[in-house]
Formats: C-alpha cells, structure tokens, sequence
C-alpha cells in the first residue's frame, strides 16, 4: 500500500494541528487547576522530584542502590495517592492532564511495525475519497444502485444470454474485484461496449470501493490524463502539477482510466500511452480501463505495443443492451 504525496501532506499537517490544539488545551487546563489548587503544582514538583533521587540512586556505584530506589518509589506512590486524592475531591479526572498520545497505537510517531501507522492510513484514504469526490458522484457511486432490470432479460442467440444474465456476472465481477484488492486473480480489468451501458458507474463504484479500503486510487478520464503528459511534454507545466499528476498516474495502487478512445490519437499520445501502462504493469500495479472501444477497435486504434498489453493483461468484461439514458427517457415519456 503506497500514498498520495499530497494525501500524506494533508495527513501530516492535519495531525500536527490535532496534536498542537491537544497540547495547547492541555496546557490551559494545567493552568486552570493550578490556580484552582495552589498545592497542586508542589505536588507535581515533588514527585518529579523522587523520579530524579530514584534514577541517581540506581546510578550512584559502590554501595547497594537498592534500598535508596524503594524509599524514592514509596515516597513517590505517596505522592501520586495525594494528588489523585486532591485532584478527585474536587471533581478533577486525572487522566485530563496526563500527556497522553492522540494514536494509542504509535504513540503519536507515525508509523508502527516499520510502516505508516493507521492514523496515518485513514487520513490519506480520507483525503483519497475527498479528491475522488470532486470527479465523482461518490453517492451515487455504489454496486447497489446498479440496476439490472435495465438490460433486456430475454434470450439473444447471438449472444448465448440474455443482456441481463451476462450484465449481471459482469456487476458480480465488478464487485468481487473491488472487494478482494488487490487479492483478485486478475490485476486489470478493460470495460467496453457502447455509450450509455453503465461502465463508468462501475467504474467509478470500484473506485470508491478500493479508496474505502485505504488503497490509493487515482481516477482520470484518457483526456486528463493524456493532456498532462503533454503538458510536460511541451512545457506547458507552469507550476510542475502537471508532472506531479502524471508520477501519481503510474504510482497509484489503482488507476481507473475512463473513457478510452475518446482522446486525439497521435503519435504522442500513442508513446505515452504505452509508456502509463507498460510502468503499470512492469510494477505490478493494478489498472481498470472503460472504453467505448472493443479488442478489435483497439488494435486498430493504437500501435501494436498498447494494444498487446491491453489485449493480454487486461480481463476483458463486454457490456451489453441499449442506452440507459435512452431506456430512462423512453419511460418518462410513456408516463401519464
């Protein structure tokens, strides 16, 4: 599992504002207490104070330490059973001024088990799920909403199914992919058929589905995509986004790249192309592709070298039946 640069920057800069705010209340509490309890600050000196005997003692040499050690602990566990007594009787939990940790798992250092810590983690899919938001209808965006009765449920000889049967092992291997990642047998799926037929709803469900899983997904249409490796390409990168954009495109757990074949096919677009899915698949890093074209089209749209890779590392998943979009307007018109 890897993260956004800029997912792990807002992490950080949202964690060290929590950890600042929590500092800061802390310390005002403090404050408050003491002034509440002018003893409370004597106490908290003198406590420190046998922490200080007890370590010089364990240190001093020569003579057995051992006694001069249990004498600081007992005179500090007395202490501590005055200040609780203190800080109670007036209805104060002591806990409030412990310097206690925001993560109780890294203790507030980020990372756990030689890895960023799920403090961390749940941060970045936030911010993933926050910048998939303004691409997708995220609500929208969901396996439930898929609608089969849409697709014709009668028997196509043509194709061995009905559109129904076949669109419905489509959506089951849709979700199994989006649910198992990165587990799922095949790394990269290729959604194709005609406009209108729900790829880019499914799609865009994988999408959100594995950013839930705390995986760092970048969705794009071929457009974007293509158009920021021609900005760089050209020196059209004023503020360096665009390369910042095309290393999250081949860095990514997952790219979910839509509308394939909708971009002006040139001899650049063709190299970079090949150069987004040849990095991809080298890393082993998983890609899901809409488009409107199928296998055939494909190799007659682009150079042999994109349309190898597509055509054998991509699981291919047709999609068939008319336009939903039509269907849906067809049937508010028939309405009374």
């Amino acid at each position: 599992m890897s993260f956004d640069p800029r997912h792990r920057r807002e992490a950080d800069r949202l964690l060290d504002a929590a950890q600042a705010d929590r500092a800061a209340r802390r310390a005002a509490f403090a404050l408050q207490c003491r002034r509440r309890l002018p003893q409370l600050e004597a106490l908290d000196r003198a406590i420190q104070g046998t922490v200080a005997q007890a370590v010089a003692a364990a240190l001093q040499r020569g003579a057995d330490p051992a006694q001069a050690v249990e004498r600081a602990r007992q005179e500090n566990l007395s202490l501590q059973r005055q200040r609780l007594e203190l800080l109670t009787g007036v209805g104060i939990d002591p806990q409030e001024l412990e310097n206690a940790p925001l993560c109780p798992i890294c203790h507030d250092t980020r990372r756990h088990e030689g890895r960023p810590c799920q403090c961390v983690a749940q941060l970045c899919a936030a911010e993933n799920l926050k910048e998939l938001g303004r691409q997708l209808d995220l609500e929208g965006c969901d396996f439930d909403r898929f609608q089969l009765r849409w697709y014709d449920a009668g028997f196509d000889p043509r194709l061995g199914a009905s559109p129904r049967e076949l669109m419905a092992s489509v959506l089951a291997v849709c979700r199994d992919y989006a649910q198992l990642f990165p587990r799922y047998p095949s790394k990269n799926l290729y959604l194709y058929g005609g406009t209108g037929l729900g790829k880019t709803l499914l799609s865009g469900c994988i999408a959100k589905a594995v950013a839930q899983g705390g995986h760092w997904t970048v969705y794009a249409t071929a457009g974007a995509l293509l158009g920021q490796y021609e900005a760089v390409k050209f020196n059209r990168d004023g503020d360096g986004s665009a390369l910042e954009d095309t290393r999250r495109y081949e860095r990514c757990d997952l790219l979910v790249l839509d509308d394939l074949g909708s971009e002006m096919t040139t001899p650049f677009v063709q190299s970079a192309l090949y150069q987004l899915l040849n990095q991809r698949l080298l890393a082993g890093r998983a890609t899901v592709i809409s488009s409107n074209l199928d296998m055939d089209a494909a190799r007659d749209r682009y150079v042999p070298q994109v349309a190898s890779r597509l055509e054998g590392e991509f699981q291919e998943l047709p999609f068939f039946g008319r336009d939903i979009r039509l269907l849906k307007k067809e049937e508010r018109q028939a309405r009374p």
